[in-house]
């Protein structure tokens, strides 16, 4: 731990292929299981892993669209502010967020709820295209 901010940090990389989701879903709860007096546990951890699990769901169907690829992920648990950040980085094709649509909430599409269910379910969502890498960011906190 680093005692300046007191955060932990994991690293890991995994196919993009949607068998291996479930690696980064029980990562997850297991670092979210350490968390001490943590608020609603089984709730918020449900949320945090939707939120993260369709964010990889995307990457895996748009940004790769079938073709090989890896989704490195940096979760950071900062235990002084609680809050917990999750970094997905790939490089598979960009997109524009920004002509991102929200969905009709008043209709029934089948599809075109992730992006909005992710940025409903966290406190912070960004997202960047550069030329080496897409990353996105994800930060909840856990008061």
């Amino acid at each position: 731990m680093d005692q300046a901010n007191h955060s932990i940090d994991f690293r890991f990389e995994i196919p993009a292929t949607f068998k291996y989701l479930n690696v980064v879903s029980n990562s997850l709860t297991a670092i979210l299981e350490q968390v001490d007096d943590l608020p609603e546990r089984a709730n918020l951890t449900y949320n945090i892993v939707l939120a993260v699990h369709e964010v990889c769901t995307n990457i895996v169907e748009h940004a790769y669209a079938g073709n090989d690829g890896k989704i490195k992920i940096d979760v950071c648990l900062n235990e002084q502010s609680r809050s917990l950040r999750v970094d997905l980085y790939d490089t598979g094709q960009p997109f524009d967020l920004i002509e991102v649509t929200p969905p009709d909430l008043d209709e029934a599409p089948i599809r075109g709820y992730g992006l909005f269910l992710v940025q409903e379910l966290m406190d912070e969502v960004t997202y960047k295209s550069g030329q080496e890498n897409n990353h996105w960011c994800l930060t909840k906190h856990l008061l």
